[in-house]
């Protein structure tokens, strides 16, 4: 399959995710529930993102700093740590979607609805899930990524002091910057039922108003 082949491919799977979204959207205002579009641009929420995980970023290096015996803190690096890191790096990208996957499955318990792909305009690797979640639900899928690797690892730097694993950490902590965006914007908001958008940073939230 040629380039223009694979991104006319690529194109018409997004117009089928943005349609089965559409759909489900009509389905929910069908049953009386109120829309409100939450979603971001993915180069906002990669900058936004950036800015909310920056004190947890720094919080990983300080308490590295503070907590690793000194003569464990950034040993020099030999041949097998350069590659080391460098697959667990590339490793923690696909791990980090599956991730999202598994903890939406879980909640919901099936696969049905989960979607892997990659955004044509950013090269962005996505795991949308297209069933309608409770608050919960969803925030347990959007966080566990961030939790499960940045946090994780940034915590087992401190425990065995190994800086690869800081860097790991760190590095997962920065991927996960737009979900923890769309984490803290999702706590911001009121009851009701979250759609994961298929292309964008975010979810339309569906609620019904007071009588």
């Amino acid at each position: 399959m040629s380039r223009a082949e694979r991104r006319e491919c690529d194109r018409q799977k997004e117009e089928r995710c943005i349609q089965r979204f559409e759909k489900n959207c009509a389905l929910l205002r069908g049953r009386g529930y109120r829309q409100k579009n939450c979603t971001v641009t993915v180069l906002a929420a990669n900058v936004w993102g950036t800015a909310v995980i920056l004190p947890f970023a720094a919080a990983a290096v300080l308490l590295f700093i503070f907590f690793t015996p000194p003569r464990a803190m950034f040993p020099s690096f030999v041949a097998a740590d350069f590659f080391l890191l460098a697959v667990l790096l590339a490793a923690s990208i696909p791990v980090h979607e599956c991730l999202h996957a598994l903890c939406w499955a879980a909640a919901n318990r099936s696969f049905t609805g989960i979607r892997f792909g990659v955004l044509r305009t950013s090269l962005t690797p996505y795991c949308s899930c297209e069933v309608p979640m409770g608050r919960a639900a969803y925030l347990c899928g959007t966080l566990a990524p961030f939790v499960l690797l940045g946090i994780g690892f940034s915590l087992a730097s401190v425990l065995v002091g190994y800086t690869v694993m800081l860097v790991l950490g760190v590095f997962n902590l920065f991927s996960a910057g737009a979900d923890a965006l769309v984490a803290a914007k999702l706590l911001t908001e009121g009851r009701g039922i979250f759609l994961d958008h298929p292309t964008q940073c975010g979810f339309y939230r569906f609620y019904k108003e007071k009588t």
